[in-house]
């Protein structure tokens, strides 16, 4: 099936090694009957610029984000913020944790060139987020999870040279241990539809798929981006012994079962802190707080082997 592709890259994806690979990725795409135009982007927010443009101009048949979550976040977002919020898209997975890509089953390269030559669209749920950037309300997407506290923490210390040097395996243990050297609970009040809660905060992380950091963590064991919910997971704040346990118990799943720890599931979710915190989505840090992150069931379509 010849179709008209863009390919939307970040060329500082895992470690830039994204720049080289996209060749192969065009030519193997042309050679299967694909017009395929490529776009680089220039820096932060720049994905989300190019993906609302091309989808506005309803040019393309499939637009493709080229990279990481990063990129799959942003090519989603423009996407959805733009007029024509139904476009396919499709990840092509060449960044370090490529987590939305394994949700579409995109996860291997030739998985995601076979999704973008004869994949069918199927739509996901998405999480709309309100929050605050550069003093500014700011409205965007998050498709595997939103969270406060130390998931921010912990992103931030995961750097580029953390990727590089351990790898999508360890990277984000290693930027968890180094969160948890300044570890600070978080004051926030939490409004859900299912109830209310308030206290001191390890991680306050809203779920929309199951596993995330590279499907190393089982952030939110059952979430499902088809069932028109998120999977609210609130852990109380505890000492930094019990922190680091409750690491372990992440990687397994089990984490939800701890004693402070509330799991459930919800439409609307209210953030409020006694401090301005770091909100985190997908890999990225995006904003602060007040926050609100809400379900919006079925919004994109993503384009599956399926």
């Amino acid at each position: 099936m010849s179709r008209r592709v863009l390919l939307i890259l970040n060329p500082t994806a895992r470690a830039g090694r994204a720049a080289r690979e996209i060749f192969d990725v065009r030519s193997q795409l042309e050679n299967a009957g694909c017009h395929v135009t490529l776009r680089e982007t220039a820096g932060r927010g720049h994905a989300t610029v190019l993906a609302a443009a091309a989808a506005d101009a309803g040019e393309f048949e499939v637009i493709a984000a080229a990279g990481g979550d990063g990129t799959a976040r942003e090519v989603c977002s423009g996407v959805l913020s733009s007029a024509r919020p139904d476009q396919p898209v499709a990840i092509i997975p060449l960044g370090t944790g490529n987590d939305l890509a394994h949700v579409a089953g995109t996860g291997s390269l030739a998985a995601a060139l076979r999704a973008v030559t004869a994949g069918t669209p199927r739509t996901f749920d998405t999480i709309e987020v309100a929050c605050v950037a550069g003093n500014r309300p700011l409205v965007t997407h998050a498709f595997c999870f939103a969270a406060v506290g130390l998931a921010a923490d912990v992103v931030r210390l995961t750097t580029p040279t953390v990727k590089r040097i351990f790898g999508p395996r360890l990277c984000y243990s290693v930027g968890f241990f180094r969160a948890l050297a300044g570890y600070r609970p978080v004051a926030a009040q939490v409004a859900t539809d299912a109830g209310n809660h308030a206290g001191e905060y390890l991680l306050i992380c809203a779920g929309n798929t199951a596993r995330a950091g590279g499907r190393m963590m089982h952030l939110s064991p059952g979430a499902s981006p088809h069932d028109g919910a998120l999977d609210l997971n609130l852990i109380r704040a505890t000492s930094r012994v019990e922190v680091a346990l409750q690491f372990i118990r992440l990687l397994r799943g089990t984490h939800v079962r701890h004693r402070r720890a509330a799991y459930f599931q919800t439409k609307d979710i209210d953030v409020t802190t006694a401090t301005p915190s770091e909100v985190q989505l997908d890999g990225d840090t995006i904003g602060l707080t007040p926050a609100r992150f809400t379900v919006r069931p079925g919004a994109l379509r993503l384009i599956t082997n399926g």
